[in-house]
């Protein structure tokens, strides 16, 4: 995230603090809070989780089995990692990550085997909740 008002000069010893030799307007100079960054990252952790777990309810609900229970979860898992891009970030990935060099691949691949784990439990206790039993 870019701000021009915090006048910080990564140069300097300590990484920060007033420059003013430097114009403040000069847009190269960034500003990573990493607070922000750890809440965001949380926000998009609990989201995923749940979304493992409804789509696992719904995919036992429904009667999926093998591979298109499967495709169903990768379905609904880049669906959702898709509208967290579109809607939160506005497709400005790089905003929000510490590497700048992350793709939008790599953002919608993320938490995959955790959201994953999470599906198969839900999945298998559902279907067997309602065709089993």
């Amino acid at each position: 995230m870019i701000d021009p008002m915090a006048n910080l000069d990564p140069t300097a010893p300590g990484g920060g603090g007033p420059d003013l030799n430097n114009d403040s307007s000069d847009p190269s100079r960034e500003v990573f809070d990493m607070d922000a960054y750890k809440s965001n990252f949380r926000k998009m952790d609990k989201i995923r989780s749940f979304m493992g777990i409804a789509s696992g309810c719904v995919a036992g609900v429904c009667g999926l089995t093998g591979l298109s229970g499967l495709a169903c979860f990768l379905i609904l898992h880049t669906t959702v990692s898709l509208a967290i891009l579109a809607t939160k970030m506005n497709f400005s990935l790089h905003s929000y990550t510490i590497s700048k060099s992350e793709s939008i691949v790599s953002f919608l691949l993320t938490d995959l085997q955790k959201c994953a784990l999470s599906f198969m439990l839900f999945w298998t206790l559902f279907f067997g909740l309602v065709y089993l039993f």
